[in-house]
């Protein structure tokens, strides 16, 4: 039965395969499944890695420039 999601084709070393297959088996679902959820799970830890940097840069920029202001100062 085709489907309409896109798919992807992903070829996996042994000990990979065996890890998710046995991930899949104890959680009775599908590799596929699984694979799917650890994509997502990988993809929202690489998406956080990259705001984290960008609010890092930010915040460096605001001490030299001088517009950071205290939590103290923030709430007086």
């Amino acid at each position: 039965m085709p489907t309409e999601r896109p798919r992807v084709q992903v070829t996996l070393d042994e000990n990979t395969n065996g890890l998710l297959s046995t991930i899949a088996k104890k959680q009775d679902r599908s590799m596929s499944a699984i694979a799917a959820e650890l994509i997502r799970d990988a993809l929202e830890l690489h998406e956080d890695i990259i705001l984290s940097k960008i609010s890092d840069k930010r915040y460096e920029e605001s001490l030299k420039e001088g517009v950071f202001v205290s939590h103290e100062d923030a709430w007086k």
